[in-house]
């Protein structure tokens, strides 16, 4: 089997690893290199970056090749992680698609609607696989949540996202919507299920050279819902949560800690008991806790990426 048919193959052979690349060493490419080469099925066989100042050390870590040139790289992999600037995902994509390599593009996808449906159609016409790096699908705590809503039937009536940063220079190319919003905004539509539309937005620093560094959208959900997110990267603190109201309580997931915690005011009358003394009382159970096992969702991103290259599923 040659590289040049790796894109078309439907049969995967049980005992060969997908080979993967990594373009962009910068701290996200990095994670994407840690977690490849600890994957069963996959193997690291190295990475591009145009700047060739770190690669040495990366490259003695991982045990892989610093690729010199994008078409080395396309040349010697059947797959690649893009973990470039976001305003090269389209141009960079497009050039490894063409090669027939299977694709998992960091958020954004691209900068524009054109350059995502192109990325899209040129998928489909070289049968490659093109995967947007929405990590977040793959948190266990949204997973759990997700299960929930759907499992339990619940009607939505909000929901609130804050993902708050402190000041970072990691990412300057795009606003703070594309940056870090762009999760949110993924998990709303897929929480609701429904048709999205912006009702109103609000932003701090839309004249600077890099975008907005602060913003708070309001999204109608249909069906008389609504959702209120807020994306910054100009905070002194870390936060990453979601709160879900529904019919039935209030669902809260902290995306770090990976918790899901859910609130309900059951009005219980109680006639005995240590406050009896005093008259009928009422317990508030308000709070249970989900079990949520922990794991990286990177890691089972860039699994779902291989398996779904060897499995050639969607």
């Amino acid at each position: 089997m040659t590289k040049s048919n790796a894109a078309g193959i439907t049969n995967w052979p049980d005992d060969r690893s997908v080979r993967v690349g990594v373009i962009g060493a910068g701290t996200m490419g990095c994670n994407h290199l840690r977690v490849y080469d600890s994957l069963k099925n996959a193997e690291l066989v190295g990475f591009y970056d145009p700047d060739q100042q770190d690669s040495k050390a990366l490259a003695e870590k991982y045990r892989c090749i610093a690729f010199e040139t994008p078409e080395e790289a396309a040349k010697a992999v059947d797959a690649v992680s893009i973990c470039s600037p976001s305003t090269t995902h389209g141009r960079v994509g497009e050039f490894f698609l063409n090669a027939g390599v299977h694709c998992l593009i960091e958020k954004p996808l691209a900068t524009n609607e054109a350059e995502c449906r192109a990325l899209i159609d040129l998928a489909a016409r070289k049968n490659a696989k093109l995967l947007v790096g929405h990590i977040e699908r793959f948190n266990p705590a949204i997973r759990q949540l997700s299960l929930m809503l759907a499992g339990r039937g619940q009607k939505i009536h909000a929901i609130d996202i804050r993902r708050l940063s402190a000041v970072s220079q990691r990412i300057t190319d795009v606003d703070v919507v594309a940056d870090l919003m762009v999760h949110d905004l993924d998990i709303v539509i897929d929480l609701a299920g429904t048709k999205v539309s912006l009702n109103s937005a609000a932003a701090v620093g839309a004249g600077s050279d890099r975008g907005a560094d602060h913003v708070t959208a309001l999204l109608d959900l249909g069906g008389d819902a609504i959702a209120c997110l807020t994306a910054s990267r100009i905070t002194q603190h870390t936060v990453r949560r979601i709160s879900v109201t529904t019919d039935t309580g209030l669902i809260e997931v902290d995306y770090i800690n990976q918790s899901v915690e859910i609130y309900r005011h059951d009005r219980i009358k109680r006639t005995q008991g240590p406050a009896a003394q005093f008259g009928d009382y009422t317990l508030d159970i308000a709070m249970e806790r989900v079990q949520v096992r922990r794991t990286e969702p990177l890691q089972l991103e860039l699994s779902h990426f291989i398996d779904i290259i060897r499995q050639d599923s969607e």
